[in-house]
């Protein structure tokens, strides 16, 4: 089985940004991969010793600086790292939507099994990317998932926990998983930093993928028309009764 984790490189949402002049400054504060992310790596490199024969890939598209940081993600267990750089100069805009039709296209052609995609990114929580992703491929996909369990046949044994209600599913491969794994305690070591550079990093270059933002989303500003609201005021339950009943 070919496992993808898809991976954001964020600012690390625990440490508070500086303000200046009115707008937050993000130049002296540290860029990670995104806690959601990092678990959900865990959970797919704990499952190869339930299936032995997994293959776990991360995929991460992002700026060249941010390419260093997947290093961690080898360490962690990671067996190879698809890194999408998008340049400088590229003039299109990497919305949730480019984000997925960028997945889409690796995916297709890496030919993967299941998609590990967390279910809101640390630092604007859309959780657009796997909806969006799971209706390019056309593929079965499932919420909440916080367990892989198991592999027969071509079914995956997973759990997902719903308000406070745990659940088993078996759903058929391919799929794509929006996950919410519990938060990672895998430690990396110095050795395994070590050893994660006989590993490789891909790397690919968004700008020729020849995508063009074409989303039909927009955003637009109504003002809303003052209007004068008529307030009745009820002073017993009997009047009360009364508005509503007759």
């Amino acid at each position: 089985m070919k496992i993808a984790v898809t991976v954001k490189i964020i600012y690390d949402p625990e440490v508070e940004p500086k303000v200046n002049k009115g707008t937050l400054d993000y130049k002296k504060t540290k860029r990670i991969i995104d806690p959601i992310d990092e678990a959900s790596i865990a959970a797919a490199v704990n499952f190869k010793k339930i299936v032995p024969s997994v293959e776990v890939l991360v995929i991460c598209a992002s700026r060249e600086s941010d390419k260093g940081f997947l290093r961690y993600a080898l360490a962690m267990g990671a067996n190879e790292v698809i890194f999408i750089k998008i340049a400088s100069s590229d003039n299109i805009l990497v919305d949730g939507l480019i984000t997925a039709k960028v997945l889409r296209r690796t995916i297709v052609a890496e030919q993967f099994d299941l998609i590990l995609v967390g279910r809101a990114s640390s630092d604007n929580g859309s959780g657009f990317v796997g909806p969006a992703l799971s209706t390019l491929l056309g593929w079965r996909q499932l919420y909440y998932v916080c367990g892989l369990l198991g592999e027969d046949a071509g079914q995956l044994k997973i759990r997902c926990k719903i308000l406070n209600r745990t659940l088993i599913f078996l759903i058929k491969l391919p799929c794509v998983l929006v996950c919410e794994f519990e938060k990672s305690d895998k430690f990396v070591s110095l050795l395994d930093f070590m050893r994660s550079k006989n590993k490789n990093i891909r790397i690919k270059t968004l700008n020729k993928l020849n995508l063009i933002a074409n989303s039909s989303v927009s955003v637009v500003n109504y003002a809303v028309p003052k209007r004068v609201r008529l307030v009745k005021s009820i002073d017993n339950v009997n009047n009360l009764m009364k508005t509503l009943f007759s």
